[in-house]
């Protein structure tokens, strides 16, 4: 064997020797770097199945089980706003943010029996049906009610499509009486977020009630608006009172209704990018006097709509300190129906104040009500006739 076969048949050698140590390692550098999913969650199997072993009682089905995973991990983040909604609180919630619902057309309540109590609207799909006001629902469907099932999911159980039919029994009216099975084809019932009246002593004051911020409420408002106009109001209080939110970009639009110029909020996202949000044409209601009343339940989007008013000197805020909630959350549905809320970027005022923690400081602080005064309203009242 001469010298360069044998320094070939040595290096081939020390190839094959070192050749698995090198495969484990860059194996190894792989698996660090794109960790498979089994090996992702193989504590969290380890535990379950552990439990499954183990624990005296049967474990809850795996749906029940992965949502209660899915809370956890949420609430390992520490942020009041990030969460998890299951499907019967994403619906509830969908259905006030898009302003409308289909459904039965009733209040539904829980007494201190713990049992369903109804009451129809009048002339609503459950009262043509035959179902009267202290009713008491037992079933949706056929499938029984337990009496652990919170109200956002009977509320769920009676909503659906509009033009379906859905089935509920009834407990007996009476010891004489069987229990009732009802029919109820569900229609579409609005969840209107604005209300508008003018004061009894001061008719040319005219009120916008803001409950929340929904997609129809840019045009709630507007309508609104031309309705206390044509009335013969000359001043307009806009009421956050309560107001815990809703939807940033109807807030936005609101804004942007009353101003007749300016900056409407910057909006601060990940990696510290901005964007802001300018008005870019006079509003239709960007000249008439106007005030705002807010208190410590006006939160979110509400304060968005307070302090542009405010910091571009459209119009003096009145109350207590607001809430304080700078932040925005992303909605983001999944496949069996519930929603993960993720708080994606956080706002600051035209000034660029951050509210979060905080809250908006009023111009004309005013003390908690007294008695069957409205001490906020009574205070705008006397702004306006100063101001006149």
């Amino acid at each position: 064997m001469n010298r360069k076969t044998r320094l070939i048949l040595i290096a081939g050698i020390m190839y094959s020797l070192f050749l698995p140590f090198i495969a484990l390692y860059v194996g190894y550098q792989i698996r660090t770097i794109w960790p498979p999913a089994s090996e992702e969650l193989n504590l969290l199997i380890e535990a379950q199945r552990l439990l499954n072993r183990y624990y005296i009682n049967d474990l809850p089905d795996q749906l029940t089980l992965e949502r209660g995973m899915i809370h956890g991990m949420v609430g390992k983040l520490g942020d009041p706003y990030t969460i998890y909604l299951e499907p019967a609180e994403h619906e509830l919630q969908t259905d006030e943010l898009t302003g409308e619902y289909a459904g039965i057309g009733a209040y539904l309540s829980r007494g201190e029996d713990r049992r369903i109590h109804l009451v129809p609207f009048e002339e609503g799909p459950a009262a043509k049906a035959g179902v009267l006001e202290g009713d008491i629902l037992v079933a949706v469907d056929y499938e029984l009610i337990e009496e652990d099932a919170s109200l956002e999911i009977v509320q769920a159980m009676v909503r659906g499509p509009v033009g379906t039919t859905v089935t509920l029994t009834l407990a007996p009216r009476s010891q004489a009486e069987d229990s009732l099975i009802i029919d109820v084809v569900r229609e579409t019932f609005p969840i209107p977020s604005v209300t508008g009246y003018t004061l009894p002593d001061q008719p040319d004051i005219g009120v916008i009630f803001i409950t929340l911020f929904s997609e129809k409420t840019p045009e709630e408002v507007e309508r609104t608006y031309q309705n206390l106009i044509e009335r013969g109001a000359k001043y307009l209080v806009v009421d956050l009172r309560g107001n815990v939110g809703g939807l940033l970009d109807s807030a936005i639009d609101v804004a942007r209704f009353f101003l007749p110029d300016g900056l409407v909020l910057i909006e601060e996202r990940r990696g510290g990018s901005e964007e802001q949000y300018i008005v870019k044409s006079p509003g239709k209601a960007s000249d008439i006097p106007l005030v705002v009343l807010v208190n410590e339940n006006t939160a979110s989007a509400s304060e968005v709509l307070a302090a542009a008013l405010q910091e571009n000197e459209r119009a003096p805020v009145i109350g207590t300190r607001t809430y304080g909630k700078g932040s925005v959350q992303l909605i983001l549905e999944l496949d069996d129906g519930s929603s993960l809320h993720v708080t994606s970027s956080r706002w600051q005022t035209p000034k660029g104040n951050m509210l979060d923690g905080y809250g908006l400081q009023p111009d004309l602080p005013v003390s908690v009500e007294d008695g069957d005064i409205d001490v906020h309203m009574q205070t705008a009242i006397n702004w306006f006739l100063s101001d006149a």
